[in-house]
């Protein structure tokens, strides 16, 4: 009986953690990917309507002188010295025209500075954002050795205003890569002719390059490199003298041209050792040679080294020539330690610095964060974050390139270039448009809607305000106040604002989430009283067994009650130790979730989780909402199922049993 009992203890403790693994993932899937529409988007939005864009208030840029003869976005009115920008000697005023709009103490309503008024009384952190569409002319930086290979890229996107205030934007950029390391390196003093702007484009090295050479060096500290080839130069200068190493020579003409040495011991055809200057190669029973330390070393194999940056000080280095580290390494089991120069090797390890108390004096080419404001760099070319899809076309943080739009003239549509690098790559979700969208500076954004106008695209989605949470849950809430503030203050004609659940491209998915979310609980509860169900198999069987007991229990005057309730609780008890063991397995299972992910790539042959809807790696927190479920759900159910038999055993004639006895 008591292997029965371990039996459906396991049984339900494996059900038990099956749902709570499942429902973890499922539930922080879900966060992330609501993170993530957050952060590009906001949790709320403020969006213009057809009453702001026919107002006066709008309108008047376009006639105004002060204003260029231009309307207005959100920004530049927010910052505009001036409500009505219109003097007398301004063209007059079309009759059609609605007329201005008052407060109540008379002077001119400012839509936009009255709207974030209500928004910071609240108080709310807001910032406005615009969008616009670009053709992105990128050209792919390669070495001097690739040059004859295709370099360049051209993608049509959206070109969306980078939003520093978003609490969750930092969440979205990737942490820099080795390669995008070494190419920032590689820009940083690059050789003439060694990069490429775009396919006819050279750029040729500025004196920019030193701040930026600086400005790595400030915020990097490199501990691990390797060599990037089969030849490595600076071997000879760091093996130490008096050893023998394992070496192969290759002749010519009876001379010894190059040595080629394993990086493990083996079976060779002689040693060579380092002694007075002078290398000292035998071969197995055969005769000797004295080496120039010049002589070309070669290994099968590339070396991965411990590093320390040799001298510290970056005023004396003014290109990476200057550079100089303390290595540390192994060759044939042997220690090998030295000064070398950057030559030959780049980096494989490093601790970058992205987060800083207070603005760095020289900032790094990658996006930042000063306490909690995330920053683009700014150097000799508008900095952009590309979507992380662009990775795979070997798109790399330092790649330059332009904006190229088309400008109205009197007669004709001119070509604008506006330069950009690409200063890092953000997960823009599953959200089609975020896949094409290009986070640029606000500036950059406007110069190309003043001049393009963005035509073709909806002007709801140009411009607007993003309002930024801590807790989403409170996004109706939220919604609920703004709608009243804005009712009470007279704007509520002229802006619409929407929270997360009721953006086009996301309502559907949101929508598939709440139903997923039931359809999974409901067959987590259907599972749950399949698996509880050999409680009750368990416990008939024991009261079968028990009847003597029972009898004797009720001779001795127990009553019913009492005697549903031991066999209720056993059910119940069952249920409990089941949940404990259920959720310590579960907890297991999430800390090690990247092992299962790899025992389950291994057997398909590819990847398990596309990177794309699940990220990186899985969630792997224990979901609060499945733990509650389970706790109540497991022994409630257990406790219900031991009341089947409970209710047989109070049926038992207990008379009868003992006759029978």
């Amino acid at each position: 009986m008591s292997l029965i009992a371990l039996m459906s203890v396991g049984v339900i403790s494996l059900v038990v953690w099956l749902i709570l693994v499942f429902l973890s993932v499922t539930y922080g899937i879900e966060k992330n990917w609501l993170i993530k529409l957050t952060s590009f988007n906001a949790p709320i939005r403020i969006t213009p309507t057809e009453a702001y864009y026919n107002s006066y208030y709008y309108q008047i840029d376009a006639i105004s002188h002060s204003s260029g003869f231009q309307v207005k976005s959100i920004g530049e009115k927010l910052i505009a010295p001036s409500t009505d920008p219109y003097s007398d000697g301004d063209m007059e005023i079309p009759s059609q025209w609605p007329t201005k709009i008052y407060n109540d103490d008379g002077s001119a309503k400012d839509f936009i500075k009255e709207a974030f008024h209500t928004i910071w009384q609240l108080p709310l952190t807001a910032q406005d954002y615009e969008v616009a569409g670009a053709v992105l002319k990128l050209g792919m930086t390669l070495p001097p050795s690739q040059e004859n290979r295709r370099g360049y890229l051209t993608q049509a996107a959206y070109v969306s205003s980078f939003c520093e205030k978003s609490p969750k934007l930092p969440l979205l950029i990737d942490s820099l890569r080795v390669e995008d390391l070494n190419q920032l390196f590689y820009l940083a003093h690059a050789p003439p002719g060694g990069r490429r702007a775009n396919e006819v484009d050279r750029v040729k090295v500025t004196s920019i390059d030193l701040l930026y050479l600086q400005s790595l060096l400030s915020h990097i500290d490199i501990q691990k490199m390797k060599t990037n080839a089969f030849q490595w130069r600076s071997l000879a200068f760091i093996m130490p003298d008096n050893v023998e190493f394992d070496a192969t020579a290759s002749m010519q003409d009876g001379e010894i041209v190059s040595l080629l040495l394993p990086l493990n011991r083996g079976k060779n055809i002689g040693t060579l050792v380092k002694r007075g200057g002078y290398f000292h190669f035998r071969e197995v029973g055969g005769r000797s040679y004295k080496l120039d330390l010049g002589t070309p070393l070669f290994t099968d194999g590339l070396f991965s080294m411990d590093v320390k940056l040799s001298p510290p000080n970056l005023n004396s280095v003014e290109s990476l020539q200057d550079l100089w580290f303390h290595v540390h390494t192994h060759l044939q089991g042997y220690p090998l330690e030295g000064r070398v120069p950057w030559d030959g090797i780049e980096i494989t390890h490093a601790d970058i610095c992205y987060r800083f108390e207070k603005e760095p004096a020289l900032p790094p080419p990658w996006p930042y964060v000063v306490q909690s404001e995330i920053k683009l760099p700014m150097f000799n070319e508008h900095a952009i974050l590309l979507p992380r899809s662009f990775q795979n076309q070997a798109v790399k943080i330092g790649d330059s390139g332009y904006f190229s739009y088309g400008a109205a003239t009197a007669s004709s549509m001119q070509e604008q270039r506006l330069p950009v690098y690409v200063a890092g790559f953000y997960d823009p979700g599953v959200m089609a448009i975020g896949a094409r969208c290009i986070l640029a500076p606000t500036h950059v954004v406007r110069a190309i809607n003043t001049s393009s106008g963005c035509l073709g695209l909806d002007s709801n989605i140009l411009n607007g305000i993003q309002v930024y949470l801590e807790d989403l849950s409170q996004a109706k809430e939220v919604k609920r106040r703004l709608v009243e503030a804005f009712d009470r203050a007279g704007l509520l004609p002229y802006f619409e604002i929407t929270s997360f659940h009721e953006y086009d491209f996301a309502k559907d998915l949101l929508l598939q989430f709440q139903s997923d979310k039931y359809l999974f609980t409901l067959i987590g509860i259907i599972v749950l009283l399949v698996a509880c169900s050999n409680i009750i198999s368990l416990l008939v069987v024991l009261v079968k067994d028990k009847r003597r007991e029972i009898a004797i229990l009720r001779a001795m005057g127990a009553s019913k009650r009492s005697i549903a309730l031991i066999f209720a609780l056993c059910g119940g008890a069952m249920g409990m130790v089941s949940t404990l063991i259920g959720i310590l397995a579960a907890v297991f299972t999430l800390h090690n979730i990247d092992v299962v992910v790899n025992f389950l790539s291994f057997l398909q042959g590819h990847e398990a989780f596309n990177a794309l809807f699940y990220g990186k790696s899985l969630p792997n927190e224990l979901s609060h909402h499945a733990l509650i479920f389970i706790m109540i759900a497991t022994p409630l159910i257990s406790l219900l199922a031991g009341c089947v038999p409970a209710i047989k055993a109070c049926s038992l004639h207990f008379a009868q049993i003992l006759r029978a006895e």
